[in-house]
């Protein structure tokens, strides 16, 4: 079969690729490479002007307070609970598992590690999130009345109010929403994952309900500030459309090809090895160190092993040299 046969009958068979054996089309996420940078651009200045305009009293600083001590004057109890259970949907022990998961059942259907390379690079971006938390320093909205004495202006960033010097807060962490971050970033590859399986409305509606529920929820009940969730979706469009412009499906490999195709085994050991590091950040600093380092040196040693023995399976098949004329 020439290789336009063989185009014309995949063009055929596509319609129905739901339906066909494992195996018969290699991995690709879903959705198309996004062609401009303007929109990341204008991401990014979003999400400094309103950083920006949190460094002083502005009027976004005091419409934070203001929605704060409105929603804390006017709660209900029937919806604080709902609230809780909505913030659940930006929580990365929660939606990360899930996302996963998926990751997992795709590298298994495709046999290819590829799936799962994409969610482990994507997933560590929300380091740097956290890293980006602690060094902007904004206080957390909890502790309103106790902010209210030591900070009368309002919340503002780079002020590290800490349980040592600011009354009862604890450390600053909430500018930006980790939990929008979350939401955006994770149900986002959740579709580059399984969007070719589900319709249109299934899409647009993992895209869409779970990060204004998660605004709406964590504002409500006094997680965040309301200036903090722009900021944290502004951050999750700006990493999933940088995850979407990577092409996971054709990116070369370099030494990890040698866990191409992947084996059931590769797979659960990648998986574990993932899980290990969703784990360390909720593990003490040093443990959490020395968790990641012995990771690290578990998986060079894995990789290290699995190229030595492709080089000896590729030897041992290399067919025998024959002699030249001249030695004849």
């Amino acid at each position: 079969m020439t290789v336009r046969d063989d185009a014309v009958v995949k063009q055929l068979i596509t319609p129905l690729r739901r339906y066909i054996p494992v195996n018969w089309f290699d991995w690709e996420p879903y959705g198309k490479r996004p062609k401009s940078w303007w929109p990341d651009i204008a991401l990014i200045l979003a999400f400094i002007a309103i950083a920006a305009l949190l460094t002083f009293p502005s009027p976004l600083v005091q419409m934070d307070w203001e929605i704060r001590e409105w929603v804390w004057r006017h709660k209900v109890e029937w919806v604080r609970d709902v609230s809780r259970v909505a913030t659940e949907l930006g929580q990365a022990r929660t939606v990360a598992t899930i996302t996963l998961a998926l990751a997992v059942w795709s590298a298994l259907r495709f046999r290819s590690i590829r799936p799962l390379l994409m969610y482990a690079l994507s997933f560590i971006t929300l380091v740097v999130i956290l890293g980006m938390k602690h060094a902007m320093g904004r206080p957390l909205s909890q502790h309103l009345w106790q902010l209210h004495e030591v900070s009368p202006d309002g919340a503002m960033l780079f002020t590290y109010y800490t349980e040592g010097g600011g009354g009862n807060i604890p450390d600053a962490t909430a500018f930006p929403s980790g939990h929008a971050v979350n939401t955006v970033l994770l149900f986002g590859l959740i579709v580059m994952l399984i969007g070719g399986l589900i319709p249109a409305w299934a899409r647009w509606c993992i895209v869409l309900i779970p990060p204004i529920a998660v605004f709406a929820s964590q504002v409500y009940i006094g997680q965040h500030w309301f200036w903090d969730e722009p900021a944290g979706i502004l951050l999750g469009l700006v990493i999933i459309r940088i995850a979407r412009r990577v092409p996971w499906a054709t990116i070369p490999l370099g030494p990890l090809e040698v866990f191409e195709p992947a084996t059931r085994k590769t797979i659960l050991i990648s998986t574990l090895l993932i899980l290990g590091v969703m784990v360390t950040p909720a593990m003490p600093l040093v443990p959490a160190l020395l968790f990641a380092a012995a990771l690290t040196s578990f998986g060079l040693v894995w990789l290290l092993l699995k190229l030595r023995a492709a080089k000896r399976n590729a030897v041992a098949v290399e067919p025998p040299s024959q002699p030249s004329d001249s030695s004849r």
